[in-house]
């Protein structure tokens, strides 16, 4: 099968399965919604409410896409996949979902809010959007419950809505760049390039995180051959990795 193939595929499979979610990603939309409603009185504090939240939805979606289908992936690894084939079959769907979300929610604000600059606020979601897949497939690789990956989720996300701009630990923060585009959508002037640097090194830096995870996580166990006669074979066979190393 194709490399290309495999990807196809891998994007339908998550596609199927969290439309068949449908209450929770409406639930998960409307979390960041109801942010910026009840902050809509302050224009800038109301942007940053609802954009940076829709993180919530956007890489919740990817959570439970990851964790739900951790049996698959074994099977899918025994059958021929390849680990960055099922990395890039979930970008290719989680990221135009993404997108998808991020338009509504900046049509949705600018209309309400009238920012300076509203391509820049599209930007700055969309941004939010993108970086939500690596993170949330960083989380679910890393944890193996939809609990302790929700957790996470919130902490680093209610975090960054908390934290001021000019806080030291914000810098540190998966969507501080955007942050900074979305605030920028009610002034003149604003940087544009340096927070998208930032959003897109951020970005490849969690998809390598995810990536290395992946690997603790599928890895698939060798075990020894056990000869009818009573003499195991092979008993110093080692643990052979789902992407195929020893």
């Amino acid at each position: 099968m194709k490399a290309l193939q495999r990807v196809l595929i891998m994007a339908e499979m998550h596609g199927r399965d969290l439309t068949r979610r449908h209450v929770a990603l409406g639930l998960l939309v409307a979390l960041p919604l109801s942010f910026y409603l009840a902050s809509s009185r302050d224009n800038t504090q109301a942007l940053s409410a609802g954009g940076i939240g829709m993180a919530f939805a956007v890489s919740g979606a990817t959570l439970f896409s990851v964790l739900s289908s951790q049996n698959v992936d074994q099977r899918l690894i025994l059958g021929g996949y390849r680990p960055v084939d099922l990395l890039i079959g979930r970008l290719l769907f989680l990221g135009p979902l993404g997108l998808v979300i991020a338009a509504g929610f900046s049509v949705l604000m600018s209309v309400i809010s009238h920012p300076a600059r509203p391509w820049v606020l599209l930007l700055g979601v969309a941004l939010v959007a993108l970086q939500s897949v690596p993170f949330g497939l960083a989380v679910g690789s890393a944890l193996s419950r939809e609990l302790e990956g929700t957790l996470v989720l919130i902490g680093v996300v209610g975090m960054q809505l908390a934290v001021g701009p000019d806080a030291a630990i914000a810098k540190f923060l998966p969507f501080y760049g955007p942050r900074r585009l979305i605030e920028g959508a009610s002034q003149q002037q604003a940087a544009i390039l340096g927070p998208v640097v930032q959003t897109v090194l951020y970005g490849l830096v969690l998809l390598v995180v995810a990536r290395l995870f992946m690997n603790r996580r599928i890895a698939v166990q060798r075990h020894p051959f056990i000869d009818p006669t009573g003499d195991p074979q092979d008993n110093n066979a080692s643990p052979a990795r789902a992407d195929g190393s020893n």
